[in-house]
């Protein structure tokens, strides 16, 4: 049995259908193809997105991470200063430390001026051997009063040991009639500014160099010092000696020699020559009471310089002459009444040469001689003898 609901709805439906089925028509084949292509083109479009985003992705991911991240907004608020802030200024910036790599203490200044110099009492080095020129303190002086007095030469100044402050540098001599050793000494100052001696740059000796000229300081801190192999006096005069530079450098320790001559070659003004003599043997007297003999002796050349002319004087008592044909060696001849002096030459380096001379006595034996030899030279061409020591023998006539 039909509802009346039942009814109405199928009355409903079938109003629907009469009104609506004639608009509506199937998709078909074609319809069906659009269809498929749509979706495959909307397919391919999501898949090429889908690579984009897979690519940005890390490089974003990556650049956020390397990005500082913004702070975040501040919200604005309202600040009331202190008195003390709104007056004063703000502190200025620390200042900078010294480095700690030259944190050593500067060194002193060894400017010393030559009134300075003189007025202090410096503690010196030894001299060269002498009995009135002793090391330890000393007052320089600026003039010579007496025998031994220091006198001060020469001043110079400059940097010589490296220290990157001057130095100074002072030539002395110790004042011996005629002359004296000298030496160069470098002065500074200690901490507490007194005066002091860094070394004995150089010094005389008894031999060569016997004078100390002069002293300079080259840019490069070495102490340059002229010397002379033979210090002027007793009748040589400065002309004649050998002259030379050299410099010395400040080790650390000591001033060692770094450059020029370390010694000096023959003198060519200087021959050293010695002498010996043995005693005469006098005969018996003659008709005249006179008596001769004959004297042997013999002359050597030590130096390694040629003596042009040589001199030998026998000096004798009155009375005695020279005698015999043996003088004829000699360029003068036999002198005559007088000094008994024979001149010869040349004697080579090395080389000796023996007389044997004749002698004529009036007094009889117990007369003592010398025999003395020298190097004979002239004004524009000197030639001394550097050692007197073995310039003179004696004898006896018996």
């Amino acid at each position: 049995m039909t509802e009346p609901d039942d009814v109405l709805v199928g009355g409903e439906f079938a109003a629907f259908r009469a009104a609506y089925v004639p608009v509506v028509h199937p998709a078909g084949t074609a319809a069906v193809r659009r269809t498929v292509r749509r979706r495959r083109r909307r397919t391919a479009v999501v898949t090429a997105a889908a690579v984009v985003l897979a690519v940005a992705l890390p490089v974003g991911a990556s650049g956020a991470l390397h990005r500082r991240p913004e702070p975040p907004p501040v919200p604005a608020q309202t600040v009331t200063p202190s008195p003390s802030e709104t007056t004063s200024p703000p502190p200025p910036p620390p200042t900078p430390k010294p480095s700690t790599t030259s944190a050593s203490p500067a060194a002193p200044d060894g400017r010393i001026s030559r009134s300075q110099l003189l007025a202090a009492r410096v503690d010196l080095p030894a001299w060269a051997p002498d009995p009135d020129c002793t090391a330890g303190p000393t007052r320089i002086a600026a003039t010579y009063r007496k025998e031994g007095d220091v006198l001060l030469e020469e001043l110079v100044q400059g940097d010589v040991d490296g220290d990157g402050t001057v130095e100074t540098v002072a030539l002395l001599r110790c004042q011996i009639f005629p002359h004296g050793p000298s030496q160069v000494v470098a002065l500074d100052r200690d901490a507490d500014g007194r005066i002091v001696v860094l070394g004995q740059v150089a010094r005389s000796a008894k031999t060569a160099p016997e004078w100390l000229l002069d002293t300079q300081v080259t840019d490069r801190g070495t102490v340059r010092v002229e010397m002379a192999d033979r210090a002027p006096g007793g009748g040589w005069s400065l002309d004649w000696s050998q002259r030379q530079w050299r410099g010395y450098r400040w080790t650390g320790k000591r001033f060692g020699q770094v450059d020029g001559p370390t010694s000096f070659g023959p003198n060519p003004h200087l021959a050293d020559l010695t002498v010996s003599a043995g005693d005469v043997r006098l005969g018996a007297p003659e008709t005249d009471g006179t008596r001769t003999g004959t004297i042997s002796v013999t002359v050597r050349n030590l130096s390694a310089v040629p003596a042009g002319l040589v001199q030998l004087h026998l000096r004798m008592q009155v009375g005695t002459v020279a005698d015999g044909p043996a003088w004829s060696a000699c360029r003068n001849g036999a002198p005559p009444k007088g000094p008994i002096i024979c001149r010869f030459g040349p004697l080579g380096p090395g080389a000796e040469r023996t007389f044997r001379f004749g002698l004529r006595n009036s007094n009889g034996p117990g007369d003592i001689g010398i025999a003395e030899v020298t190097p004979v030279g002239t004004d524009a061409d000197p030639l001394l003898d550097p050692n007197h020591e073995n310039d003179e023998d004696r004898y006896t006539t018996r």
